[in-house]
């Protein structure tokens, strides 16, 4: 007896609530996974919210990056800065006249 041979002898209401009964049971279904599914609505925000965090970590690294690069420029045998030349000789040697006064700060080392 297939599936559909069972509703044969029952009511027009019965079985109008039966088919209600299981769209609504899909729908549920399918609503229930678009909210907590894997790529759901709850995942999205999450995701979202990394992406953000991410790109203000990209920013802060190509700012750096830019920094650097001109710092390299600037020591480049192109564009010689004799400061720039000085103050790296004095940060790698680790000297510095009688008389100065050091100050180590976060840029001197990210220029380690």
């Amino acid at each position: 007896m297939s599936l559909f041979g069972r509703f044969v002898g029952l009511p027009n209401s019965v079985k109008l609530a039966y088919k209600i009964a299981f769209v609504v049971i899909v729908f549920v279904y399918l609503v229930f996974h678009v909210i907590t599914g894997e790529n759901g609505l709850i995942s999205y925000v999450g995701i979202k919210k990394q992406v953000e965090e991410r790109e203000v970590i990209l920013n802060e690294r190509l700012a750096e990056l830019v920094f650097l690069k001109r710092r390299v420029e600037l020591l480049s045998s192109k564009t010689l800065d004799l400061d720039i030349l000085e103050e790296r000789c004095r940060v790698i040697l680790n000297y510095c006249y009688p008389g100065d006064v050091v100050i180590r700060d976060k840029v001197t080392s990210l220029l380690r």
